[in-house]
């Protein structure tokens, strides 16, 4: 049982890579999974590599729910995904502890990311490669004594930046409460630092926040295009993918 769970994994991270290695320029993504893998693995540890991965970048929800709210979708590794079943959390206090940390750790890497790319000489690290490590906890330009505040433009180069959309599947109302009990929680979206929407557990139907309080959103997409061979799409191009729905037959 242990090699066939092995083996499973083994083919998940070849696919993984393949999937990765879209935004790579040295890499052909229309090679086999387990030879992107390997080169992949080689590029990692490359001390000539400026960008050997691009970590966060691309970063554009997160999404706080049942994963069958996602089953089914292509995300193009843009969403962070956060398991939670609202039926065994009818008070929010299990989604209290999950927004407390979902907002400055999921929107705060959103934002390193967003304004490292709109200002990234002032508000990023600019190129990485003149950056000096200094004392182990910031980089400076060569010999410049002013450390870089952001993102070197090597991990920001193909992100969009946009604010944090925040999917939470509970009650409007439930969410609301919960977001109010911590004044450091609540600044995140009562300030449009995170973008936050509710969908209803039982309806399906969308509510987004502001101005304090949760309005009924009419999505302006209602139906998503469907994809039977996701390989083909991620060879296609570099840039980023609208929410595809995956053919599941």
């Amino acid at each position: 049982m242990h090699a066939k769970h092995e083996e499973v994994f083994r083919k998940a991270l070849d696919l993984n890579a393949k999937e990765r290695s879209r935004r790579f320029e040295s890499i052909n993504s229309k090679e086999s999974p387990a030879s992107i893998h390997e080169k992949i693995r080689t590029r990692s540890v490359s001390i000539f590599e400026p960008r050997p991965e691009l970590n966060h970048a691309t970063n554009a929800l997160a999404i706080v729910g049942r994963r069958e709210l996602s089953k089914g979708l292509f995300l193009d590794r843009r969403s962070f995904l956060n398991s939670f079943d609202y039926r065994v959390d009818p008070a929010g206090d299990y989604l209290f502890g999950i927004l407390k940390a979902a907002a400055p750790v999921c929107g705060g890497i959103n934002l390193e990311y967003y304004f490292s790319r709109v200002d990234g000489e002032k508000l990023g690290a600019g190129t990485k490669l003149p950056h000096n490590v200094m004392g182990l906890f910031g980089v400076a330009n060569g010999i410049d004594g002013d450390l870089r505040p952001g993102l070197p433009a090597q991990m920001t180069e193909v992100h969009d930046p946009v604010r944090l959309l925040l999917i939470v599947e509970h009650f409007p109302e439930v969410v609301l409460k919960t977001i109010q009990r911590a004044p450091e929680t609540y600044e995140w979206f009562i300030n449009d630092w995170v973008k936050l929407v509710a969908v209803h557990p039982e309806t399906k139907a969308l509510f987004v926040f502001g101005g304090g309080e949760f309005t009924p959103y009419e999505p302006l997409v209602k139906n998503l295009e469907v994809i039977k061979d996701v390989e083909s799409v991620i060879e296609s191009h570099q840039e980023n993918f609208p929410v595809y729905l995956l053919n599941q037959d």
